[in-house]
């Protein structure tokens, strides 16, 4: 019979068995360890079915895998702004798929000594305190900022009636891709701006009716900019896009030829009209530049396009484009409309050419089905259309035989308004996103264009009253974990008994 005095257990049999214990645990926290170490290093991403919206689009992808350089990505964002998430779990994505990208994280408010030495090694202003993403590599940088991020429903109007403005889109994928393709990018590139005929200051940043914010664009898409006068030379042989941005007075034959030769030489160039371009008694285009584009197969109207369908509430002559044509350039943007004050119209005109290198037109921005067109003079004259009128296109013509280029296929864009550019217009609806895709088309960048939209966003919202919450907090916060300690209490009363 056992001495119920005698205990179940030695003390050698107890140390061995809490050695053992003590063993095992060590064991396990060193397996976890070494399996996080080596999960680190290794892993294999699975893309979960279903999760299309999260998944990167194959566009972005091929530009990752062709990375050879280091492109890395400092996110200046405070945790509590609400895209805080989706940056970061969209650069993590980056991250992923490439081992050049290398992504920090710096919340200047809760650390701005480190946000200050990150800004200072960037070599960017550091009084500047606004949530961006720089993206750096071979000594160029890129920001994105979170104002560019979001896409809202009809944010205009919904200020004026005091609504609250809806985010409906997400945007990061464009941008970001576009940032790393910009710093990757080896190729030195050149714009102009073509001066001396009234045409929109690229360095004025002070007024609204600048192109400061145009030109910033330009430069984060890996430009250098310069100022060009054809009085006295020809168009330099290292400009890659040519500007022409809202030129109302005349000019020479002699100038025009050289544009016309920069054209047929593989020239890329951007030209915006407007209708100050107009003389008052004549209603003719003082520059000249409409007969020039006759031969590219352009008609450049006369005109100001009125379209009441498509017109601002509450404005003069702005019109609400959302109608595009069938080209890289709007394919992105057919959730949107681009905003223009008073565009003149711009159609594709029959030349006559035929043959692999005559000009292509594609018709770009489109006015609804009842629009008029009041030709500008001292008798005002107003053409009723009773179809869409085109106020943008784009030309894209192969070099001509016999004469060697370095540029490639000419292309060019020509819109019918300069002043939805400006500094006070250009953040209106999806102008800025319509500028950027018409400066990568122009240069060949249908890398950028092609099969990256934005994301939508699915918003979850739950009501509750001060009762709901409070009584919410209650069942988290009392009754849950004293509904575990009862359970445990009533399994240590049964094992006591």
């Amino acid at each position: 019979m056992i001495d119920p005095d005698t205990p179940s257990f030695s003390t050698k049999r107890r140390w061995s068995i809490g050695f053992q214990v003590l063993l095992s645990i060590g064991a396990i926290i060193a397996l976890v360890v070494m399996g996080n170490y080596l999960s680190a290093r290794h892993f294999i991403r699975f893309e979960r079915p279903g999760g299309s919206k999260q998944q990167l689009s194959p566009v972005t992808i091929r530009l990752l895998q062709s990375l050879t350089n280091k492109v890395q990505v400092v996110v200046f964002f405070n945790h509590r702004n609400p895209l805080f998430g989706p940056v970061t779990s969209l650069l993590n994505q980056y991250a992923l798929r490439s081992s050049q990208i290398e992504v920090e994280q710096v919340d200047y408010e809760r650390f701005p000594g480190r946000a200050r030495q990150a800004l200072a090694d960037l070599k960017l202003d550091p009084s500047a305190d606004t949530d961006r993403i720089v993206f750096a590599a071979g000594g160029r940088t890129k920001i994105v900022h979170e104002s560019e991020l979001s896409i809202y429903d009809n944010p205009t109007q919904a200020i004026l009636s005091g609504k609250e403005v809806k985010r409906t889109g997400f945007k990061g994928e464009q941008l970001f891709s576009a940032a790393i393709f910009a710093v990757s990018d080896p190729r030195p590139m050149t714009a102009y701006f073509l001066q001396g005929h009234g045409e929109h200051d690229p360095a004025e940043d002070k007024t609204t009716t600048g192109y400061a914010k145009f030109a910033r664009i330009l430069q984060d898409s890996n430009l250098k900019l310069g100022l060009l006068s054809l009085a006295q030379s020809e168009v330099p042989a290292d400009c890659e896009l040519l500007i022409v941005a809202g030129a109302s007075t005349r000019i020479s034959s002699t100038e025009l030829e050289k544009l016309d030769k920069y054209l047929n030489q593989g020239g890329r160039a951007l030209f915006l009209a407007n209708y100050g371009a107009l003389d008052s008694k004549t209603g003719l285009d003082r520059t000249g530049l409409p007969r020039m584009l006759l031969n590219w197969g352009l008609d450049v109207g006369q005109n100001v396009v009125l379209d009441k369908s498509n017109a601002r509430a509450g404005t003069g002559g702005e019109l609400l484009v959302g109608d595009f044509g069938p080209h890289p350039i709007v394919a992105p943007l057919r959730r949107s409309r681009v905003e223009l004050v008073s565009p003149r119209s711009v159609t594709a005109h029959t030349t006559g050419a035929a043959g692999a290198d005559a000009p292509k037109v594609t018709e770009l921005l489109l006015s609804s089905g009842k629009v008029s067109a009041v030709r500008v003079g001292e008798r005002p004259q107003v053409d009723k259309s009773g179809q869409a009128i085109s106020l943008a296109a784009a030309v894209e013509k192969g070099t001509i035989q016999g004469i060697s280029s370095d540029r490639g296929n000419t292309r060019m864009v020509v819109v019918g308004d300069s002043f939805f550019l400006l500094n006070g217009v250009i953040d209106f609806e999806a102008n800025r996103d319509f500028a950027r895709n018409t400066v990568n088309w122009l240069l060949s960048r249908e890398a950028l264009l092609e099969g990256i939209g934005p994301r939508g966003i699915e918003e979850y919202r739950l009501s509750m009253s001060e009762r709901d919450m409070f009584t919410a907090q209650w069942m988290l916060l009392g009754v849950a974990p004293g509904a575990v300690m009862f359970f445990g209490w009533i399994v240590w009363l049964r094992r006591r008994s």
